[in-house]
């Protein structure tokens, strides 16, 4: 069990009216002085309000990955009916992979645009968003329909792009949000709470469709199999195929519904809003500098493992009915009473996982989580087709294997949302499960052809444990991954990143500005430069087309504006920034190893207390108080405004 981590330096504090006296007054008084009103406002009743948003933020993040988990699982046994019952689905691979992938290929989509949206709009507009494509994709897949069982197919393949769209919106518009609120709440407790509302309720949504669509298939097509439908060579009589479809996709509209409404009383976090406003909503050529420059490690740790999960986890989800059929040669009916209870066995595996994340940390419960299913899969792979020939032992083994999957699902939805600064944090979280994703693509889309192709033109047992081991490979390597490059960021203030991101962003942007000659800036000069409209699409039209003095003269405008946005106030302040040097660590082993081969452990331990203090030494211009006390399961939320104070001037947001 590893040691609570925390900062070395204390957190920005952010002061409000509370910390001093539980009433704040204010006065005012008339023009000749003679008279003064005292109004007393009750600060209480605005914190009060924070947590009553916080709580209503936290039922519609529930409900939302409800929706999220319903709307993924809903095409896994319906993929595997449409095998049975459709010739042009069972005899085409491509149409097969389409219908796997669809959602993917939206959600890959949804997470890249809607992390810009979360941070540049907000993450309540984005939500709203999303909740609206959902309802636009389930009403078309409701309604689809085609001159041919294949465009009716195609249809559907559409319209499950477009729910996936709005999904993957979700958790960069989400996830984020959630997390700030929990660090509002309770920094030592923040990874349980964000867990049980994301995964655990993604994971109640993945058995719903299972006991909606159990009672579909015992009305409609209650006798299905591959062996029945191959028998006669036509749709199966007596099943109504597309009652179960439309009716499974109809009937996810009704959360859908309930979440929207519950979107448009939903809140914008206070971390959100006050980072909002002080940035004004907008990324610079600071931003990109530092994420290529400081977070490339951690980038590895967010999104390739993020790629490794989601190319086992989807790959076997969506072709897990099939399988199932091959393996025990059941019919459809039974398929769907084992992946029902299959489903609620595996809803200990988050549960179990989210009380430990905290205690064990990030990091190790994702090695042990690669460990296990690693190990577990060796053993799979090794006994598979002795397992074919006892259906109950097959059934029993493959759940015990995969309730412990949660221990790297679990690290790897809430690692994105903590290593990153607020400022670029459903970007960044975006970007990283959203490449992750190009593994459940490629997964899902490979898996049929590779298990033909294993079985030599046949899908067979031997094939099947072929990509076993193959998947046993692929875990082994997460595991070599996750001791590198995950970073540990367990019982560790947000804020404290967003502070050091901050004092990066400073110090970079005051050697910048040295280098091209324009230090020397008065205060005037910097508040102009906050409006300057130049960004890096712009100087690269400059830098190719234009002369090179001009563009040396654009750079140094841009320069300014960057000083200006670091809220620098005068040429004294630049200069002495200028001179600071860079400290950060990325909280992975791999750059911990390598700093000590290079520096020694004695100046690498030195190194690693710098950057954590970084932005608080004497000569910092951050002119704010450090916390008197670690932060606690008991803190309570955060605070009602925030302000920070430079030298010569102030940002604050209300």
């Amino acid at each position: 069990m590893t040691e609570p981590v925390t900062d070395i330096a204390p957190d920005v504090i952010y002061r409000t009216s509370q910390e001093a006296d539980d009433v704040e007054r204010v006065e005012i008084s008339s023009q000749d002085g003679k008279n003064s009103v005292s109004l007393a406002k009750g600060a209480n009743s605005k914190k009060s309000s924070q947590m009553s948003s916080i709580k209503f933020n936290a039922l519609g993040t529930a409900l939302g990955f409800l929706v999220n988990g319903y709307m993924y699982q809903v095409g896994s046994l319906l993929l595997t009916l449409y095998e049975d019952v459709y010739p042009t689905v069972y005899n085409s691979s491509t149409l097969q992979s389409a219908l796997s992938t669809a959602v993917l290929y939206g959600v890959l989509f949804g997470l890249i645009a809607f992390g810009f949206i979360a941070d540049m709009v907000g993450r309540k507009a984005g939500l709203i968003m999303c909740s609206s494509l959902v309802i636009l994709g389930s009403v078309l897949s409701v309604a689809a329909n085609g001159t041919s069982t294949d465009g009716m197919m195609w249809m559907i393949v559409v319209s499950r792009a477009i729910v996936g769209l709005g999904m993957g919106g979700e958790y960069t518009c989400n996830v984020p949000n959630v997390m700030e609120d929990s660090e509002d709440v309770s920094v030592n407790n923040r990874g349980r709470r964000v867990s049980l509302l994301v995964m655990f309720m993604e994971v109640v949504g993945n058995n719903t469709p299972t006991l909606i669509q159990l009672i579909l298939i015992a009305a409609a097509c209650r006798n299905v199999t591959l062996d029945s439908r191959s028998s006669t060579g036509v749709s199966l009589p007596g099943c109504h195929p597309q009652v179960v479809w439309r009716l499974s996709y109809g009937l996810g509209l009704i959360p859908c519904v309930v979440v929207l409404l519950f979107r448009v009383r939903m809140s914008d976090s206070a971390m959100y809003q006050t980072d909002a406003k002080l940035r004004k909503k907008v990324y610079d050529g600071l931003d990109l500098f530092v994420i290529l420059r400081h977070f490339s490690s951690r980038g590895v740790g967010t999104i390739v493992m993020w790629l490794i999960v989601d190319w086992i986890n989807y790959s076997q989800g969506n072709f897990s009915g099939v399988i199932l059929e091959k393996v025990t040669g059941v019919s459809l009916f039974k398929t769907a009473w084992i992946g029902l209870v299959q489903g609620v066995i595996f809803q200990s595996g988050p549960f179990i996982a989210s009380l430990v994340v905290d205690k064990f940390g990030r990091r190790n419960t994702e090695i042990f989580g690669w460990m296990w299913l690693a190990s577990t899969q060796l053993i799979n792979a090794g006994i598979y087709i002795i397992l074919s020939h006892h259906p109950v032992g097959f059934i029993v083994w493959q759940t015990f294997v995969f309730i412990f999957q949660y221990f790297v699902f679990i690290p790897v939805y809430l690692i994105p949302a903590e290593v990153y600064p607020t400022r670029i944090r459903a970007t960044m979280y975006g970007w990283s499960s959203g490449l992750g994703k190009v593994g459940g693509i490629l997964g899902t889309t490979l898996f049929p052809y590779m298990w033909e192709g294993f079985g030599h033109g046949v899908e067979s047992l031997d094939a099947l444990r072929d990509i076993q081991w193959f998947y046993a490979g692929l875990e082994y390597l997460g595991l070599i991954l996750a001791v590198l490059f995950v970073p540990e960021y367990s019982r560790t203030s947000l804020r404290g990143e967003d502070r050091r991101y901050n004092e990066l962003r400073r110090r970079y942007a005051a050697r910048f500005a040295k280098s091209l000659g324009v230090t020397n800036l008065s205060e005037a000069e910097l508040k102009e430069a906050s409006n300057s409209s130049l960004n890096l699409y712009t100087l690269l039209k400059y830098k190719l087309q234009a002369s090179q003095q001009t563009f040396l003269q654009a750079k140094q405008e841009y320069a300014k504006m960057l000083l200006a946005r670091c809220y620098f106030q005068n040429s004294e302040e630049i200069e002495r920034y200028a001179e600071l040097p860079i400290y950060y660590d990325d909280r992975t082993l791999i750059t911990k190893w390598i700093r000590q081969w290079r520096m020694g452990r004695a100046r690498a331990a030195e190194y690693i207390e710098n950057a954590e203090r970084l932005g608080w030494e004497d000569n910092s211009s951050w002119q704010v108080e450090p916390e008197k006390n670690s932060r606690t399961k008991d803190d309570e939320i955060g605070m009602d405004s925030t302000e920070a104070v430079f030298d010569g001037g102030t940002a604050k947001a209300n």
